[in-house]
């Protein structure tokens, strides 16, 4: 439908005697009406008349197009809203017209006046959204100036702590010793100067570490650590003596010590010297008894060197429960006392708990034989160990194979939760070592058990940390 049948002819006017014509013409030339005589008669007059009805209808429409473009802007701007026109008739294309330069800023202006080749779009786009950015943070732009650095600080002290498990002591001391005096580590500042400390502190540089006290306490306005006098020998003597495996029993001795029996039969096939700690046992079962006569005897005829740490008080613990005459429906504790004394080599002691024995059981007691192999009671231990009885003492130096430690870690994390680990003896731990302790603890703690690490050198936390064992166990860095 075109804009004049819209809105109809103007005051009545009449139609235009070229416009009767043109129609005319029109229904001539499709009526079926016209016969071959009309036809063939006037040729000419009918194409001359076709082609003036053709001309004044494509007239009429480009009219229409153009009153039709007028009328919907008029429409729009007089009212504030688009009245959309017949779904036939599509206003044409508007023409491009120049954008008026925004107003510039005079910071805009002088950034003009520098002569720069035109970016790419795909530069121009970056360019914009950085100062959209700039725009929503108020300006600033702080975020990548602070994490780059992080980042940079980070990977600085994490290749130190590598560097130190490896044993790269003077390269270690040289990277931190730049670290500190460049001072751009951001909030990693105190930790490299705590790492530097632990370094001369388990190398033994004492002269050193006066010295960095003394810039540390004017730089951070504070004390400085201590000097503890842990140096490289210690670590050597404490980590031999360490490389005993270890099985710790506490509580009552029953029958739920089968785990710590089956974890001492592990460790009895690759060592031929086991350490064996019953401090902290508080009472005796017979069953417990039992299980734990079996295993000394079996140790006894493969071989085994032992340590003995608390025999005595087992012992002791042991008569406790017994009765000079009374029939018990196991003999075990009593053989087992016997056992203890004769490791022991305090035949006096045997002798006359063989009297009672066979009065109570109306049998020979077992003779008197001393121990074949080497037995160590360590009772002078005893006390350190009752100091440190709520926590399970790491070796100064872990490295190579270090599954007994892990099993002792998890057999001491049985009876304790959370289980705490003093690590204030432990100078250095090697990377590889270090990885097999994540792999090896990893199963424990994913059972629900808690391990918690204190007291670590801040060279050992960090590698703690890039490994991932402190997302597996509590880290507890040492307190300066």
């Amino acid at each position: 439908m075109g804009i004049f049948s819209l809105f109809g002819k103007k005051g009545g006017q009449q139609a235009k005697p070229a416009d009767k014509d043109a129609s005319r013409a029109k229904r001539q030339t499709n009526s079926p009406r016209t016969d071959s005589s009309k036809a063939g008669a006037r040729p000419q007059s009918a194409k001359r008349d076709a082609q003036a009805a053709l001309a004044t209808a494509q007239k009429i429409d480009a009219i229409e197009s153009e009153m039709s473009s007028e009328f919907v802007n008029v429409t729009t701007t007089q009212t504030g809203k688009t009245i959309p026109g017949p779904q036939t008739i599509a206003p044409p294309p508007p023409k491009p017209r120049p954008v008026a330069a925004p107003q510039q800023t005079p910071q805009a202006e002088s950034k003009k006046k520098e002569p720069s080749p035109p970016p790419p779009a795909a530069r121009q786009a970056e360019d914009d959204f950085g100062t959209t950015t700039e725009f929503l943070l108020g300006g600033e732009t702080a975020v990548s100036n602070v994490a780059s650095p992080t980042s940079e600080a980070t990977a600085l002290l994490e290749e130190a702590a590598v560097l130190y498990a490896n044993g790269q002591n003077e390269m270690v001391e040289q990277m931190l010793r730049a670290a500190t005096e460049a001072d751009n580590l951001g909030s990693m500042t105190r930790t490299a100067w705590w790492m530097l400390f632990d370094l001369y502190q388990t190398l033994g540089k004492q002269q050193e570490f006066e010295q960095l006290s003394i810039a540390y306490a004017n730089k951070f306005e504070t004390s400085p650590p201590a000097w503890t006098g842990i140096c490289q020998q210690g670590v050597r003597n404490n980590a031999a003596s360490s490389a005993v495996p270890m099985v710790t029993f506490s509580g009552k001795l029953d029958d739920n010590s089968a785990k710590l029996i089956e974890r001492l039969q592990k460790l009895a096939e690759s060592h031929r010297v086991l350490r064996l700690e019953f401090m902290r046992i508080s009472e005796v079962a017979p069953s417990g008894c039992r299980l734990l006569l079996g295993e000394l005897k079996k140790l006894q005829k493969s071989g085994h060197e032992l340590i003995l740490v608390g025999a005595p008080e087992l012992a002791a613990k042991i008569r406790a429960i017994l009765e000079v005459g009374r029939r018990d429906d196991s003999e075990d504790s009593w053989l087992l006392l016997l056992e203890i004394l004769r490791l022991l080599n305090r035949e006096s002691e045997f002798e006359e708990a063989s009297i009672d024995y066979c009065v109570t059981f109306e049998v020979s007691p077992p003779a008197f034989v001393a121990p074949k192999n080497k037995v160590t009671t360590a009772a002078a231990e005893a006390p350190a160990n009752a100091q440190t009885q709520e926590a399970f003492m790491m070796p100064a130096l872990i490295e190579g194979k270090i599954d007994n430690l892990i099993l002792a870690i998890a057999a001491y994390s049985d009876e304790h939760s959370p289980a705490i680990v003093d690590c204030s003896q432990l100078a250095r731990v090697d990377f590889n070592a270090a990885g097999r302790m994540l792999t090896g603890l990893a199963p424990f703690c994913g059972n629900g058990k808690l391990i918690e690490f204190h007291h670590v050198n801040h060279l050992v936390a960090e590698l703690f940390a890039m490994i991932g064992l402190k997302d597996v166990v509590r880290i507890v860095p040492r307190k300066n």
